[in-house]
């Protein structure tokens, strides 16, 4: 698989643990690429705020294996004309739940929810252990990488390349 493949099916297959069987509306978009510098974050900062859309990036790069993988994520808020970043995210996912959550970097509060239309700060982190969560939404990541499925490609979210 290519480096673009996999960072596209990567993509969908965190849109689908984070919004489940809902589809992406106006108001959060999805990127994925390289790794992003300072200037790099703060321009897509800049077009976040300028377009007044929540941002979920996820940054694609050598693993710990030396493999193409998820490396990290950053999440852009826009509320009020302010764009708050909060980097080097994880995914979890519960024991229980359907859908997957954002936790920020363990020093910082709360953790977030993808919305169809916006990405939902919440206080408190979420019930569970956090690192058998983050275990959790690991492995189904890598189970539906593995899987050849069209319910990739099934016209729920819309993937936007990050601009060369």
């Amino acid at each position: 698989m290519t480096y673009d493949a996999f960072e596209t099916a990567c993509t969908k297959a965190v849109a689908r643990l984070l919004l489940g069987n809902r589809k992406l509306k106006a108001g959060v978009v999805l990127t994925g690429g390289g790794r992003l510098d300072l200037e790099g974050k703060i321009k897509l900062g800049q077009k976040a705020r300028e377009r007044e859309t929540d941002v979920l990036h996820l940054e694609y790069g050598p693993g710990e294996d030396g493999r193409h993988a998820l490396t990290g994520m950053i999440v852009f808020l826009v509320r009020e004309n302010i764009c708050h970043i909060q980097t080097d995210c994880r995914l979890f996912l519960s024991k229980a739940a359907t859908r997957g959550l954002v936790l920020p970097q363990s020093g910082a509060r709360g953790h977030f929810r993808l919305a169809p239309g916006k990405i939902l700060h919440i206080d408190g982190k979420p019930a569970g252990g956090v690192t058998d969560g983050i275990v959790r939404a690991d492995a189904w990541l890598a189970h539906q990488l593995t899987l050849e499925s069209d319910a990739v490609d099934d016209g729920r979210y819309e993937v936007w390349s990050q601009a060369a």
